[in-house]
Order: structure tokens, then C-alpha cells, then sequence
């Protein structure tokens, strides 16, 4: 195996899925020990906001508890988290030291990750009001002018900044990690709005003392940031100067709830590697907008393939063409996030296939395009987005790039490339001929394959297009969408709002063929 996967572990979903009390034991079981002998070498323990948090602190109470005295949540899964933390505790230890010690035992690294401005649940108070379980604090509550207008912190005052600091050192000086991450993805904005420019620094200030403490205790610094690297500068945080001053031993990168399943990696390979930082791109453990603005699973079966189920894990095909592409940029490895709390099963064999450049050579792949990238705001799933892939009216056609990664040059010579399968999903289409689609110049046959349904305030239409052999080929092509016909008084755009292309190569040997 010669690339590294970082295994992120969100911070309540391993004790609320099992039954409590659980024991040190049961705890191993169920967080470093499916890892073991994978590709996985950093374990990241997610403390959440840390506000409210799921080991022992001086000063911060225990989340499940916080729930129960103040708010009055007895919803099962709380109940769990807090008995098996409380039941720990009384035993002298806490999920932080056990997983920590687990990690140590197994050779892998474990990584406290600390979400800077957590606040993407939300629970009914009594009285009706939302409020965000990460957020739940005496300390918080009895400093509410260190919040933002809509209840989160505001990295712009000094005390804020100084109670991230004592969090942070109390985590480094009492517990044996590995490392410290700072995960920016949890969540925007970190200033009110249009202070963003004029508070920049104070965050830096910040993340420079950090990086100084943590690696003074000789622990790896690093962190998680949007795929975005635009977005992220807009918020308010100096990335480049960052990376550029060599703050991090790696980063890892991701959405605030959605898959980015061709994101920009060889941007911050470019700016990270200078400084021998390495760069882990991230898989989101459930997709959401890939397929419907609707999120979670509302069936009543496990998804097996997120991206055409519509909800659930991404399929193993899908992970594969992701890291295929992030090592074809460049990058050193992926990150699992989520995937604790995923609905439905993944496929274990991604754990030892996505550390491994050449396995993933030759095997199905599921290569899919984020047609609302360059995006003014990545939204979390139930929103809205804007297709870049459209033809506004009297516009002729649009191209697109998407990479592939397998030699097919190669793969033709071994006989081992098969029709792949294109399909789309297009928005305010009339009729299958006003367009034609292609990939490097050669047009796609409709296969007459039709799925009508209702999203996105409107009627969408799913279609189906074998792909030629000999169509693709390593590195970059190109998707192009023409107009074949315009339909007068119509002046909305025809959009491409999904593009998933489920790449196929031979998985055993069939002598004998006609074709």
C-alpha cells in the first residue's frame, strides 16, 4: 500500500449506535479494530464543538449530560452516549484514552479533531427554539456576547480565542495523541459578515500559536478545509499563507454535508507540497446532493450505491474513481469522513483498495461531475444549487473537463476495457433531440432509457448513453453538451444537473467473443 487513508470518526455516532454501557472493550471493537491491517494509518477522534465533549476535561462538561440536565433530550440514542460515558468515567478512563492507547497498540496514529464552529444539528428546546447540541455549554452560555447573531462563536474576540487555546493544551498535555486537527469544514462564518478581511489575522494568530504548541509537544499539526479553496479565503481564512509558512503536517478536505466528487485537489497540492505538507481529499460517508435535494434514506432498504439509490454510502466504484482522480493531482491519500454515522454498509474492501495505487488499475470505476462547481456557496444538501453545465438560450453548447485515471491506451492492448455507461440527469429538456451529447468528439447514442421524476421545483429527466470503447482516455476529457434545436418562447436554460459515468473493465476472463 503506498497511499495513506485518515479515518475520521464522528464524535457521538459510536456510541449512540450500540447499546450502553458500553465497555473499553466494546469501545475498541467498534472504532480501531475494523482498521487494523488496512490502509488506514490515522485515526482522527472527534470531539465535536468541544464545548460539551466526550472525555474528561476540567472544565467542559460531558455532552449526553449537558442534554439531560438543560434540555431534557431522552431520545435513546442521548441516553446511550451518556450512560456509556458516564459508566466509563467511573471506571477511570474515557473514549479519548482508550482509543488513543487501541491505536498505539495496532500501529496507527490517533488524532484529536476539533471542529472550530460546530453547529449543523439542531434539537426543539422546550419553548420551541432551535439550538445546536455542539454548542452546549455553562462556559458558552455564561459568555453569549462570544457568539455570532445566529449562535455561533466569533473568532474576533480575544477571549473566545483564548478559551480555543486552553482546550487545545488541556487535550496535548493529558492525553498521548499523535496529533492535533482543526477541522474548518464545521462551519462558516467565523466574523460577522463583512469583517471578514479586517479579522483575517486574528484567526491566523491563532492557528500559528497552535501550530506552535502542538508541535512543541512533538505532535503533528494539521487541518480540514473546504474543497473550495476560494470559498474558504472569502471566509476569512489566509490559506495560502498558511500553508505557505508550513504550518501543517497535512490537511484533509471536504464539504459542510455534501460530496465533492471532483474537487480541485491539485490546487492545494501545488501550495502544500512546497512546504511538505501532504494532502488527503475527502469522501463524505453519505451523499446527499448528488442525486435528490431530499437527504437521508427514506426507503426501507440499505443504499448500496449512494449516487443512484439517491441517499446512503458512496459504492465502492464511486470511492475508487475518487482516489484514482486525487492521485492522478497528485494527492497523498484520501480521508473517510462520516463514515461512523453512514446509512447503510460500505464496502470494507475500500480500507485496503483506496491505499493502493495499483489496485485500483483496471477495476470499476464510478466517475461522477459537480455541476454546480466554480459554486458562489457550497450549500449543505437541501438546498438549491446553479448547474455551470447549462445552455442558456441562444447559447450553441458547453463543454466540460473530467479526468480519468487508467491507462485505456493500455487497458485496449490487455483487452480489458468494457462499454461504459453515462448517465444524466437534465432540467428543462423538451425533447432527447434538442440536444446531442459527446465525449471527445464523439456523440453518444441514447440508449432509450427515461426516468421522469419531480425535483428541483420541477420535471427532470434521466437518461442513459453506452460510451464506446475507445472513447476514453487518461488524464483529461472532454464532456460537451450542443444544441440541436431551440424551443421558441422558452427562455429558461437546459441543465445538466447530474453526470455519473460508471466506467467498466473485464473482472475475469471469458474466452471466446463476438464483439
Amino acid at each position: 500500500m503506498n497511499k495513506t487513508l485518515v479515518y475520521n470518526d464522528d464524535g457521538w455516532s459510536t456510541y449512540m449506535r450500540y447499546p450502553a454501557p458500553m465497555s473499553p472493550e466494546d469501545i475498541v471493537k467498534a472504532t480501531v479494530l475494523p482498521l487494523v491491517g488496512s490502509g488506514v494509518k490515522i485515526y482522527q477522534f472527534c470531539a465535536l464543538g468541544s464545548h460539551a465533549v466526550n472525555y474528561r476535561s476540567s472544565f467542559l462538561p460531558l455532552v449526553g449530560e449537558w442534554m439531560k440536565s438543560r434540555e431534557g433530550i431522552n431520545k435513546i440514542h442521548v441516553w446511550r452516549l451518556r450512560t456509556t460515558l458516564e459508566n466509563l468515567i467511573r471506571q477511570g478512563t474515557d473514549p479519548l484514552e482508550i482509543v488513543t492507547n487501541a491505536c498505539h497498540a495496532h500501529g496507527l496514529e490517533n488524532h484529536f479533531t476539533l471542529r472550530m464552529n460546530d453547529g449543523h444539528h439542531t434539537y426543539l428546546r422546550a419553548d420551541g427554539s432551535v439550538e445546536y447540541p455542539e454548542l452546549y455549554s455553562d462556559w458558552l452560555d455564561e459568555n453569549k456576547d462570544l457568539r455570532l447573531p445566529i449562535g455561533r462563536l466569533d473568532y474576533a474576540k480575544s477571549k473566545l480565542r483564548e478559551y480555543r487555546l486552553r482546550q487545545v493544551q488541556e487535550v496535548i498535555d493529558r492525553y498521548e495523541v499523535d496529533g492535533v486537527d482543526l477541522d474548518f469544514t464545521r462551519k462558516r462564518p467565523w466574523f460577522l459578515a463583512g469583517d471578514e478581511a479586517k479579522c483575517a489575522g486574528l484567526m491566523s494568530e491563532l492557528v500559528r500559536e497552535l501550530s506552535r504548541r502542538v508541535r512543541q509537544k512533538g505532535k503533528k499539526f494539521t487541518a480540514r478545509f473546504e474543497h473550495d479553496p476560494e470559498i474558504m479565503a472569502k471566509s476569512g481564512l489566509e490559506i495560502e499563507k498558511w500553508l505557505g509558512e508550513g504550518l501543517f503536517d497535512h490537511i484533509t478536505l471536504g464539504c459542510l454535508g455534501d460530496q465533492w466528487p471532483d474537487p480541485p485537489v491539485d490546487w492545494w497540492v501545488t501550495r502544500a507540497h512546497a512546504s511538505g505538507c501532504k494532502v488527503y481529499p475527502g469522501i463524505e460517508g453519505q451523499i446527499y446532493q448528488l442525486k435528490t435535494t431530499v437527504g437521508g434514506g427514506t426507503g426501507t432498504y440499505a443504499s448500496t450505491d449512494g449516487v443512484h439509490d439517491g441517499y446512503g454510502p458512496p459504492s465502492l466504484e464511486y470511492m475508487r474513481g475518487f482516489a484514482a482522480r486525487a492521485y492522478h493531482q497528485g494527492a497523498d491519500g484520501v480521508s473517510l469522513f462520516n463514515f461512523t454515522c453512514c446509512d447503510g454498509a460500505f464496502a470494507r474492501a475500500a480500507l485496503s483498495e483506496l491505499a493502493d495505487t495499483k489496485a485500483l488499475e483496471f477495476k470499476p470505476k464510478q466517475y461522477v461531475l459537480a455541476p454546480w462547481w466554480p459554486a458562489d456557496e457550497i450549500r449543505i444538501y437541501w438546498s438549491l444549487f446553479v448547474s455551470h453545465v447549462r445552455l442558456d438560450p441562444g447559447k450553441a453548447s458547453v463543454e466540460r473537463s473530467f479526468i480519468i485515471a487508467d491507462d485505456m491506451e493500455l487497458a485496449r492492448r490487455l483487452d480489458l476495457e468494457r462499454p461504459s455507461t453515462l448517465t444524466v440527469e437534465m432540467k428543462n429538456l423538451n425533447r432527447v433531440s434538442d440536444v446531442t451529447f459527446g465525449i471527445n468528439g464523439t456523440e453518444l447514442l441514447w440508449n432509450g432509457s427515461l426516468y421522469n421524476h419531480f425535483d428541483n421545483g420541477c420535471w427532470i429527466d434521466v437518461l442513459r448513453f453506452p460510451v464506446p470503447l475507445g472513447c476514453l482516455q487518461k488524464g483529461e476529457n472532454t464532456f460537451t453538451l450542443k444544441r440541436s434545436k431551440e424551443n421558441p418562447g422558452f427562455e429558461g436554460a437546459v441543465e445538466l444537473r447530474k453526470f455519473v459515468l460508471d466506467q467498466r473493465f473485464a473482472t475475469g476472463f471469458s474466452p471466446g467473443r463476438i464483439a
